[in-house]
């Protein structure tokens, strides 16, 4: 039986490694670009870990272009396996996470983008930094997946 606990994961930069393209923010607006975006290492075989106790939930922010949404869907199908989560959420760019989230339930949320995590702490949702290019002055780091099943392990063991 599965806990009564949501981990919530950001797609572009947790599950992919959007920021591996200097020119992300502007190649995005291409069409196909959310295809082919690597994989994060290891990502995929946690959040199956994850899904099994308690329920992984992808939360990603979409811009405004037509096929975003397929195309993440398509990359989500090819990388990541169908039971390593429970849910998809896609966000308009333009709102915010935490209108998407279940206000003061057990819940974390894996994200590289502080301002996402401080939206959703405000709900009670507790947030993990990861970013292979920044580190969190506020937030708890994540360097690799062992960091996120620690600080999961810890979340869950006070429930």
């Amino acid at each position: 039986m599965k806990k009564a606990f949501i981990c919530y994961v950001d797609m572009d930069g947790v599950l992919n490694l959007f920021e591996s393209d200097k020119n992300a923010r502007i190649n995005m607006w291409n069409p196909g670009y959310f295809i082919n975006i690597p994989a994060r290492e290891g990502i995929s075989d946690l959040l199956k870990r994850i899904n099994q106790e308690s329920y992984v939930v992808i939360l990603s922010k979409v811009i405004n272009r037509i096929g975003v949404t397929k195309e993440k869907s398509l990359w989500l199908k090819e990388n990541i396996a169908q039971d390593a989560y429970s849910d998809i959420i896609y966000v308009p760019y333009d709102r915010s996470k935490s209108d998407y989230m279940y206000s003061y339930y057990p819940s974390m949320l894996i994200d590289d983008n502080e301002a996402n995590i401080a939206e959703c702490e405000k709900k009670g949702c507790h947030g993990i930094f990861l970013s292979d290019i920044k580190i969190s002055q506020k937030y708890e780091n994540a360097k690799n997946m062992d960091d996120i099943w620690k600080f999961y392990q810890k979340l869950i063991k006070n429930l």
